[in-house]
């Protein structure tokens, strides 16, 4: 009986050494930005030296090859698709995928900045923040 989970874990080295030995299929996704930016923007907040929060950049795609398992790096939104799509076929045939998503240094956009609401903003300040973060799918809390 196969069994698969849905759990969310962070990962680390050893699982991919892990799943691969075992061969338990599973997709493994890595945002990687050089960086600690949720605590790089609260030393900043809180007028701390930045300490620890910036990184040399790593190809976690050839690490995990390196281990046995399948790599992917995405460096563009438009990659998303067919990487993702690959990956899927790959767990199907009861491999270890893991996908090294390159994103950008951008500060985090703070909850309160998001420009959805429409008893708020106009629909034209609503498109505008839309096409600049690639947000077409993001609706208002108020929606939920």
């Amino acid at each position: 009986m196969e069994q698969k989970t849905e759990d969310a874990f962070a990962m680390v080295m050893q699982d991919i050494v892990t799943t691969v030995q075992y061969r338990l299929p599973s997709i493994h996704v890595v945002f990687s930005n050089l960086e600690y930016g949720f605590i790089k923007v609260e030393q900043e907040d809180t007028n701390h030296s930045y300490y620890g929060v910036d990184f040399k950049e790593v190809d976690y795609a050839k690490i995990v090859e390196a281990q046995g398992a399948i790599g992917f790096t995405i460096i563009k939104i438009s990659e998303l698709d067919e990487v993702f799509r690959n990956a899927v076929e790959l767990e199907k045939a009861g491999r270890t995928v893991v996908i090294d998503m390159k994103i950008n240094h951008d500060r985090p956009i703070p909850v309160e900045e998001l420009k959805l609401d429409p008893k708020i903003y106009t629909a034209e300040e609503i498109k505008a923040f839309k096409e600049r973060y690639e947000a077409q799918e993001l609706k208002p809390f108020g929606y939920f």
